[in-house]
C-alpha cells in the first residue's frame, strides 16, 4: 500500500502548488522527494525555507554538503546522499571529499573531520549535544554560528529524510549520474 503519493503542480494541494513550481524553476523538474512533502504544504513550505536558509548560511558549500549527507548516512537515507553528492558535485565540490566522506570519513581533512563528527553528534544527540562534542567542534576552528547553522542543517534534512522513509522516494535518475550507494 502507498501511504503517499506524489503531487505535479496540477495536482497539489493549492498551498503547495507554487512551492512545486519553485522546484521546477530551481531543478527543471519536481524532485520526488518534493512530490510527496506536497501533501502537506507546511512541511513542503517549511522544508523549502530551511533548505533556502541553510543554503545562505555561515558553512561553505562543502561544509553544507558534509552536514547534509552526514545526515542522510545517518538516518540511512539513500536519497539525501545521492541527491546531495550531485548537488554538491554540481557546485564544485571535490568528488574526492564526497566519497571520503560517504565511504570512509576517517581520511576527511581535518576540518571537515570535525565538522562530520559535530553533524554525527547531533545527529544522534536526542535532544541533548554533549558539551565535550561541542567543545571539540569549537576547539576545531569553527564559530558558534557555526555551530547553530549546523543544528539548522540537520533539522532541515531530518524532514527529508523522515518524510522519504515514508515514502520509499526513489533517487531521480537525474541525480544517478555520480554513482553512489550507501550500505
Amino acid at each position: 500500500m502507498d501511504i503517499l503519493k506524489p503531487h505535479t503542480p496540477q495536482s497539489a494541494p493549492s498551498a503547495s502548488r507554487a512551492l512545486l513550481q519553485s522546484s521546477v524553476d530551481s531543478f527543471g523538474w519536481v524532485p520526488r522527494q518534493s512530490a510527496y512533502m506536497a501533501e502537506s504544504p507546511a512541511l513542503l513550505s517549511s522544508y523549502q525555507f530551511a533548505h533556502d536558509t541553510f543554503s545562505q548560511c555561515s558553512l561553505q558549500e562543502e561544509e553544507r554538503a558534509v552536514v547534509w549527507i552526514t545526515t542522510g548516512i545517518i538516518n540511512g537515507c539513500s536519497y539525501t546522499v545521492q541527491a546531495h553528492k550531485w548537488i554538491a558535485m554540481h557546485k564544485g565540490v571535490p568528488a574526492q571529499i564526497l566519497d571520503q566522506l560517504i565511504y570512509d570519513p576517517r581520511d576527511l581533512p581535518e576540518r571537515l573531520s570535525a565538522l562530520y563528527h559535530f553533524t554525527r553528534a547531533v545527529i544522534l544527540a536526542h535532544g541533548q549535544i554533549p558539551a565535550e562534542k561541542v567543545a571539540a567542534f569549537l576547539d576545531a576552528g569553527f564559530t558558534r554560528e557555526n555551530m547553530l547553522d549546523v543544528i539548522l542543517g540537520v533539522s532541515q534534512k531530518t524532514m527529508s529524510t523522515l518524510l522519504n522513509s515514508i515514502a520509499g522516494t526513489e533517487v531521480e535518475p537525474q541525480f544517478m549520474d555520480v554513482g553512489t550507494e550507501i550500505e
